[in-house]
């Protein structure tokens, strides 16, 4: 398995302010994803972010909804989630 390099946050300190218990940013979320040879599901990412506690997999979770809901993220019929392509397409 190929060793992936130590994640940081960019936006750690903001989320720190705005959360009790903050989560991995939108932005590291789509870090990861943007780099992986094809979608993650929730617990891939729950893994790659080192998350073992219930509350903060249930926080990613939520996020991930979010960020579906904002147009950032899709999902496929297994619930995996990948980056939205911004790029226009040709029709």
């Amino acid at each position: 398995m190929k060793q992936l390099p130590p994640l940081v946050d960019p936006q750690a300190a903001r989320e720190q302010q705005k959360y009790e218990n903050p989560v991995a940013s939108r932005e590291l979320i789509s870090e990861i994803l943007a780099a992986a040879e094809g979608p993650l599901s929730h617990m891939t990412l729950c893994q790659r972010l080192g998350l073992d506690d219930p509350n903060a997999i249930e926080a990613l979770r939520r996020r991930l909804i979010a960020m579906e809901r904002d147009g950032q993220l899709v999902s496929n019929r297994k619930g995996a989630y990948a980056v939205v392509d911004k790029r226009p397409c040709d029709y």
